[in-house]
């Protein structure tokens, strides 16, 4: 819809301009935690988590990318300190739009406790709604849009030995995105074979039990700022395949199966050698929580707190 985002950001203005002004006089720090800060008279904090708009602008709606284009400048100039989620991230920022470097913080996202191991007792609910059985089913949760990758991922499945994916289908779990007609069309087939299913929203507490319950986390995302839901699926103590570029691999540190996401055969083979493997997914589990153990909301807090006390002083 046009006008939409620059609709938004006025109205958000118009609304809390007595506050900022209060604020910003009393000395408080403004924290903007999505890219595009309302303008403010006192120190500002921004968080980027990563510049997809500019790398790939045909990831997104027109709308979106002119919008971002020409309120992300002006955000970054207003700002004493920018947060990235990921040493990637940061890089970008300092690459595309000069900012120094040592104005751009990386703090690294968490992962909530209740991403953790469910056992099948606990997890039977979740996973008779959906028809799914403990360990056997392969899972991807993300919004259906082009970045995401799973197009290559639903092709790449399709490659797999009829037996395979008649024993561990595969679960697209995410809210309908944007220019996603040809994966739909790819999908068409494998769901009426019951091979690929989509259920669409699942609840918060259902996903976390399907995320424990899953034979393979897969992933293989063209562009990401961070990767939270590989963490998440580490946490859960899940075998995880993921995408060999942008911030991915620096956030699995080497816990995950890496491939090259613009390869079908690439994604389709490593899919094939991990189902066929228990033995490496086992190492991959257990290599999974060591990594998400590292990751948690108290450390991105404390970081946080700490480019507040450094602005401050």
């Amino acid at each position: 819809m046009p006008g939409l985002y620059r609709g938004r950001t006025i109205v958000r203005a118009i609304k809390s301009r007595e506050l900022r002004t209060d604020y910003a006089k009393r000395g408080f720090i403004y924290h903007e935690t999505n890219f595009v800060a309302s303008r403010y008279r006192g120190p500002t904090v921004v968080t980027i988590h990563d510049l997809s708009h500019r790398r790939h602008p045909e990831f997104h709606p027109r709308v979106a990318v002119e919008y971002l284009d020409r309120e992300l400048p002006k955000t970054l100039r207003q700002a004493q300190m920018v947060i990235a989620d990921s040493h990637y991230t940061k890089n970008d920022i300092v690459d595309i739009y000069g900012v120094p470097e040592s104005k751009v913080v990386t703090i690294h996202l968490g992962v909530e406790p209740s991403f953790r191991p469910y056992s099948e007792e606990e997890s039977a609910s979740a996973l008779a709604q959906l028809g799914l059985t403990q360990g056997g089913f392969v899972l991807s949760v993300c919004t259906l849009q082009p970045r995401k990758n799973l197009q290559r991922l639903v092709e790449a499945f399709a490659l797999l030995p009829a037996g395979m994916r008649q024993e561990f289908p595969l679960v697209l779990i995410g809210a309908d995105g944007w220019k996603n007609s040809d994966l739909l069309r790819v999908i068409e087939p494998l769901a009426a074979a019951g091979q690929v299913f989509t259920p669409g929203y699942v609840s918060r507490d259902d996903l976390l039990k399907i995320y424990a319950s899953a034979a393979l986390f897969v992933y293989p995302s063209l562009f990401e700022g961070f990767g939270l839901p590989v963490v998440e699926a580490m946490a859960s103590g899940v075998p995880v395949l993921t995408s060999n570029l942008t911030s991915v691999p620096e956030v699995s540190m080497g816990a995950a199966w890496e491939v090259d996401p613009y390869s079908i055969d690439d994604i389709a083979g490593g899919m094939q050698r991990l189902l066929g493997d228990a033995i490496l997914r086992a190492d991959l589990v257990a290599r999974g929580l060591r990594r998400a153990a590292e990751l948690t909301w108290g450390a991105t807090v404390a970081q946080t707190c700490a480019v507040y006390r450094e602005l401050s002083a």
